[in-house]
């Protein structure tokens, strides 16, 4: 039995993990549970079911990623997949990562911890009208960190700063040149930054196959650290983009 762990582009916008088992004898089996062993997440990244494999068969089984275990010490990341048959035996395999997805996956969890400690950023609901009809105007909210703890501040007993460093296109959305995208900004609570945007491409087929392009990766300054948080549009606004984005692009109605 053979093991791997991936990610695909359905599992990018919520962060789920595929854990892929092959069956690498010569007889047919059926799983019924596998579960992600890694110490740098908590447990529960399971799948459970009833799925069948024959020999030389890959089956990728979806599985929503457990939180992830950060500040950790040097230890053990190499991960295992414990797997249930139904015949009832649990057999634990070593799995591959040949995409680097779980570390990358762990990095943005734990930057996210982090930046949570410092600012909540949301996208509002209404999309706000361009300086041209193939543009539109995003706003995107600065909130009061959710938990505010002594825990969360820094040396000098305050909690630490968001720092807008940069804001990046998605395969929908990309800057209006006579509008950039700003850089460099505070982001206090209440802060509100209007962001132009145009669409990053007319072409039906893939923005009809698109996943991810209403989640906006927003790069970040907290301390010493930079990351990129995503912020999803909600399911007003989302509408509402890709309405826009047929319209910017002169797609017939309906």
């Amino acid at each position: 039995m053979g093991a791997a762990v991936d990610q695909f582009r359905d599992e990018y916008a919520s962060g789920s993990v595929v854990l892929q088992v092959t069956d690498t004898g010569g007889a047919p089996f059926t799983v019924v549970r596998a579960e992600l062993d890694d110490p740098r997440f908590q447990d529960g990244t399971v799948w459970s079911g009833s799925a069948d494999l024959t020999a030389g068969q890959t089956l990728s089984l979806p599985a929503a990623l457990a939180a992830a275990r950060c500040n950790l010490g040097a230890s053990d990341t190499a991960p295992s997949l414990r797997v249930r048959l139904a015949d009832g035996t649990d057999h634990t395999v070593a799995a591959a990562d040949p995409h680097a997805v779980l570390p990358r996956l762990h990095g943005e969890q734990c930057f996210a911890q982090q930046a949570a400690l410092a600012v909540r950023l949301r996208l509002e609901d209404t999309l706000g009208a361009g300086s041209t009809p193939s543009t539109a105007v995003l706003t995107l909210a600065a909130d009061a960190p959710a938990e505010p703890t002594g825990t969360s501040a820094g040396p000098t007993g305050t909690p630490p700063q968001g720092i807008l460093e940069a804001v990046e296109g998605t395969i929908l959305l990309g800057e209006d040149p006579g509008r950039p995208w700003p850089h460099g900004v505070i982001l206090a609570p209440g802060t509100r930054v209007a962001l132009a945007v145009r669409p990053a491409r007319c072409d039906p087929h893939a923005v009809a196959e698109d996943k991810v392009g209403t989640l906006l990766p927003v790069e970040l300054g907290v301390g010493d650290a930079t990351g990129v948080v995503k912020v999803a549009a909600p399911p007003a606004l989302r509408a509402a983009l890709y309405r826009f984005v047929a319209r910017a692009c002169g797609w017939p109605a309906g």
